[in-house]
């Protein structure tokens, strides 16, 4: 298809709609771009109203240069306020100020000071001064743990095979559900400044560079927004927006999406590669595509079983991580039935970034203050959102904050169950009729 200019979107039609969404292959290097084009940077970085040249600061960024230079040309309001929780960074920005922007800001979204979000954010700095200094060793422990359980777990599944049908299958589907919990924890580190861990979530097949784009900048950015490119990865297959016109195979994902869960990470994989061979979008090949073959060799070369075979049960480890990963996330918070989604009402056509936030999610309880559950399956969502920076060790301490300031702001963090989730997630695929968040509002009053 090719991409509309002139496009605009339907929850905010005073707004550009994202100008390569529905062209193929899909990429995030392809989001970018058309963020290059439509945010009004003038080539260099922009926040709020204000273009700033930063090519200086890029070596010095405290999080590594990647965050930088990806963005390179975009309005990058929302990741400055959300992905710097004190004032450090703000009192920078002067230092690097070219000129006042020519266009309006191509975003529905305000961080105005007395709003929800900004004071919400002062209150959370204070109360990080109560937590314990090394609360974030858990998390890293955690995913050591699960790292090394992987490393030795892969063989022995292996030999396993060689001993009894049944005890290989067992140790493949265990296999497969230690990969996605590492893979889930891996997800904590590549929010936050250049570490290791974060090249852990390509075993999984996935790439840590891609969903730093298209996870952390798209979809925790502009959650299930028109700009909300995760959305649209899973399209055509699975048709998460409430479009009046959705086909009745596509209202089925609800029943077939377990299949695609189960392909999405070898797909991911596959897609990689190709882009990067055909240099598709101005791709790569890099030494990071070849971390999700380490483990099949590692596999290979300490088991010994034949490696035909020994591809076959890291093919089934890969799918039944794919799956999982894909059912936790995918029901974190963020496709239920009575979420915001592009196509709906929303309550206003500007409105304070948090506050959508709290309309585009409902939190799972199940995992409430089980800090495991919680690394490992996407759990503390809605905190993880708002502070996405922040460990999730951490977050447990900060959320008697966020009920306060909830009631406070006269709004609340809606609540829900794995199960009722899961069951939520499918009446998205089959919802067609836009929600009305204005008229929810009005009532509320």
């Amino acid at each position: 298809m090719a991409p509309d200019p002139e496009r605009r979107q339907v929850s905010f039609p005073k707004l550009k709609y994202p100008l390569f969404r529905e062209e193929e292959p899909k990429s995030p290097q392809k989001w970018i771009k058309a963020k290059q084009i439509q945010d009004g940077a003038e080539g260099f970085w922009r926040i709020h109203d204000n273009i700033y040249d930063l090519t200086e600061f890029i070596p010095s960024h405290p999080g590594g240069s990647q965050w930088l230079s990806m963005t390179k040309g975009t309005d990058i309001t929302e990741a400055f306020e959300t992905h710097h929780i004190n004032s450090t960074a703000e009192a920078l920005l002067p230092k690097y100020f070219i000129k006042k922007a020519d266009t309006p800001r191509n975003s529905p979204f305000t961080f105005k000071e007395d709003g929800f979000y900004k004071t919400l954010k002062a209150k959370v700095v204070l109360k990080l001064k109560d937590i314990p200094g090394d609360v974030r060793k858990k998390s890293d422990n955690v995913t050591d743990f699960l790292f090394v359980c992987l490393v030795v777990a892969g063989p022995l599944c292996c030999w396993l095979w060689t001993k009894n049908l049944i005890y290989g299958a067992a140790a493949t589907l265990i296999l497969g559900l230690t990969l996605c919990a590492l893979t889930i924890c891996a997800h904590n580190y590549f929010h936050r400044a250049d570490s290791w861990r974060m090249y852990l979530f390509n075993i999984s097949g996935f790439s840590y560079l891609d969903w730093r784009i298209s996870h952390s900048m798209s979809h925790h950015l502009y959650t299930n927004t028109a700009n909300d490119i995760e959305l649209s990865f899973l399209e055509p297959f699975l048709q998460y927006l409430p479009r009046p016109d959705k086909p009745l195979w596509a209202q089925m994902g609800a029943f077939f999406y377990p299949v695609v869960f189960l392909f999405t990470s070898l797909g991911c994989m596959i897609k990689e590669f190709v882009a990067g061979i055909l240099k598709l979008d101005d791709k790569k090949l890099t030494l990071a595509n070849a971390i999700p073959f380490v483990l099949p060799v590692w596999m290979w070369y300490i088991s010994g079983l034949f490696l035909p075979w020994t591809l076959l049960v890291w093919l089934a480890t890969t799918m039944i991580s794919s799956l999982f990963f894909m059912i936790f996330g995918l029901t974190a918070g963020h496709h239920a039935h009575t979420n915001f989604f592009e196509g709906d009402v929303p309550r206003e056509e500007t409105l304070d970034w948090g506050i959508h936030q709290l309309d585009s999610i409902i939190e799972r309880v199940d995992y409430a203050g089980d800090h495991f559950k919680s690394l490992t399956r996407f759990g503390d969502h809605a905190l993880h959102h708002l502070f996405p920076t922040l460990d999730h060790a951490e977050l447990k301490y900060l959320y008697p904050t966020l009920l306060e300031h909830c009631e406070k702001f006269e709004t609340q963090l809606r609540t829900t169950t794995f199960y009722n989730a899961l069951i939520s997630q499918s009446k998205q695929l089959i919802r067609k009729r836009p929600n009305n968040f204005k008229q929810k509002v009005k009532q509320s009053s």
